[in-house]
């Protein structure tokens, strides 16, 4: 590496970090009266003013706007990135990121190009630069996948409690928000922020059913889906939802017990197919990187396109046959 490269990857690095940190300041400076305006709305919401409103008013006029603005052109590539931020922002809220749509496409962006334009500029190769660009484009999105995952789990195991707690809430008189609000407040995360997401949906006049609805979208828990269809079951044809809630609470805790041994006795299956599964791959990536000569074979010669060909196609066949194994409904 001689001093022109070293002097071209400093003035990669250093434009890449002024770039991320002066939209990053841009982006906070923009939102930051908003988020102001947002945190005293949070603070007086349980008060029925004007004040929410003329919030929904706002919001009715934006949508408005919107809706005109994609009749015009260019207005559905608007829509369709406005949508696109939103979905990051949900995932982020689910994986439990505290960061902003913004900077995690910016960071998703570096990930992807500059590795690999980094390889490509000191002329490691074609096929090192697609290598690292595949690893950093795959990799925030497997992060969050298992982020989410654990936060799903951790909400799983919250839930038994929280319905006990609304349990006895109803009992002592309090309506069903009320034993919500409750739970938002006293109950720790993920629980609490879902709820308190919940409660606020319906401050600024959503309903019942929209908003639990909503959090079974986020959450995409099959207990959760349980309990909400039971209780709007309960709101539309009456009984008594304390009990109902209580029969639910012991039927998940049953469910959390069985999951628990499933996962203790299917544990060395699953590591079993994550290695054997990912070894492959992962020395293929590093050997790309590392020395692409050697692995050109596989793309340039017939003999090598037949053993690629077979190794994908036993690597798919032995990742379902793992799976079908460890596996089980219940």
């Amino acid at each position: 590496m001689n001093g022109l490269q070293i002097s071209i990857l400093i003035l990669s690095c250093s434009f890449g970090l002024l770039s991320f940190f002066l939209l990053a300041g841009i982006g906070g400076t923009v939102t930051e009266g908003r988020r102001r305006v947002e945190k005293r709305v949070n603070k007086i919401a349980d008060k029925k003013s004007g004040l929410t409103l003329q919030i929904q008013e706002k919001k009715r006029k934006r949508k408005t706007a919107l809706i005109k603005r994609a009749t015009s052109e260019g207005g559905k590539q608007s829509v369709q990135r406005k949508k696109l931020m939103d979905t990051i922002f949900n995932e982020l809220i689910l994986a439990d990121i505290m960061m902003k749509p913004e900077e995690f496409s910016i960071i998703w962006f570096v990930l992807t190009f500059v590795p690999s334009g980094l390889a490509a500029l000191f002329q490691l190769g074609l096929m090192p630069s697609a290598t690292l660009a595949a690893v950093g484009a795959f990799a925030p999105i497997i992060y969050i996948k298992i982020k989410k995952g654990r936060r799903i789990k951790a909400f799983e195991a919250q839930l038994g409690d929280t319905l006990i707690m609304m349990c006895n809430g109803l009992r002592s008189g309090f309506s069903f928000q009320q034993t919500m609000e409750n739970v938002a407040n006293d109950m720790p995360a993920p629980v609490g922020i879902e709820f308190g997401r919940v409660c606020n949906e319906i401050r600024y006049g959503a309903t019942m059913e929209d908003a639990l609805n909503n959090m079974v979208d986020r959450v995409k828990s099959p207990d959760l889906m349980l309990v909400v269809s039971a209780v709007l079951i309960q709101r539309t044809t009456g009984g008594n939802l304390s009990e109902i809630l209580t029969t639910i609470s012991h039927t998940i805790r049953d469910r959390i017990k069985i999951k628990g041994e499933i996962s203790s006795i299917t544990a060395q299956g699953r590591m079993s197919g994550m290695i054997i599964g990912a070894l492959p791959v992962c020395i293929a990536a590093v050997l790309m990187v590392v020395n692409p000569d050697y692995m050109q074979t596989f793309f340039n010669t017939s003999a090598g396109n037949i053993m690629l060909l077979v190794s994908i196609v036993m690597e798919v066949l032995g990742f379902f046959a793992i799976r079908k194994v460890v596996t089980i409904e219940y």
